[in-house]
């Protein structure tokens, strides 16, 4: 089967839900980002080209996204758009290439391609766009980031609507704290913390629901939001915190 995953030579998720559709005997078509080209070169002298092709896309350019779409000659059994534009913000000096740019890459580029590339999907096709659990809660710093993933799941649904006629599922996976280079950081202790599992999330995890998320063995999930957070959206702090001092107390 042929598979496209957005941002696949993304170190993380992205690039282990390359590796798990690859090990399962599928093509993938993907692209990566000029950031991850290193990344990139490496794993295509890892992987055949019938196992792996790649295509540096900026997926903020129309123009880069029109001709990604034009490259694909061949249909297509499932698409996950796996890469996203997070950038912290400023609100007492808001940087407006921000919002644009994460407008751009995490909203209208999913949108752009699934509609460009719809009529080169089979039917029983799925397609799997990875957000965020800040698509349920306000920010601080990151307004347009939290608001293109709430943008998304509602997306989600009207594309649900629309392409089901056309045999194709649709569905978000928002994903929690998952570790990674960074998980040494004292924000990601810190999600530990607030998590019920305490502990991150690892890249198989989501990698291993993206792929149930494209096989026939979810064929009547559609248009609706999978969330892989270890509970993270069940914890309200003040109440731990309340919960946790009462029984020091």
């Amino acid at each position: 089967m042929n598979f496209i995953v957005i941002g696949a030579s993304k170190p993380g998720y992205a690039e282990a839900i390359t590796r798990e559709l690859i090990s399962k005997g599928n093509m993938v078509i993907g692209t990566y980002d000029a950031e991850y080209v290193d990344n990139a070169k490496k794993m295509l002298t890892e992987f055949s080209k019938e196992q792996l092709t790649l295509h540096e896309v900026n997926l903020s350019s129309r123009e880069d996204l029109a001709d990604f779409v034009v490259s694909i000659n061949q249909k297509i059994d499932g698409l996950v758009f796996a890469q996203f534009y997070f950038a912290m913000e400023d609100p007492e000096h808001f940087d407006y290439k921000i919002w644009d740019k994460s407008l751009a890459i995490n909203l209208t580029a999913p949108n752009f391609l699934i509609h460009e590339l719809k009529d080169k999907m089979n039917r029983e096709s799925s397609i799997v766009i990875i957000t965020s659990t800040e698509g349920f809660r306000g920010s601080y710093g990151a307004s347009a980031y939290a608001a293109t993933k709430a943008a998304v799941h509602n997306l989600v649904k009207t594309l649900a609507n629309n392409l089901g006629k056309l045999g194709i599922r649709i569905n978000a996976l928002p994903a929690g704290w998952i570790g990674g280079e960074m998980d040494t950081d004292e924000i990601f202790n810190k999600s530990r913390s607030l998590t019920p599992l305490d502990r991150l999330g690892t890249d198989e995890e989501i990698a291993s629901v993206v792929l149930f998320m494209l096989s026939s063995e979810s064929s009547f999930i559609n248009g609706t939001t999978i969330v892989v957070d270890g509970g993270y959206l069940c914890s309200d702090p003040l109440s731990k915190y309340e919960f946790e001092d009462s029984i020091e107390g």
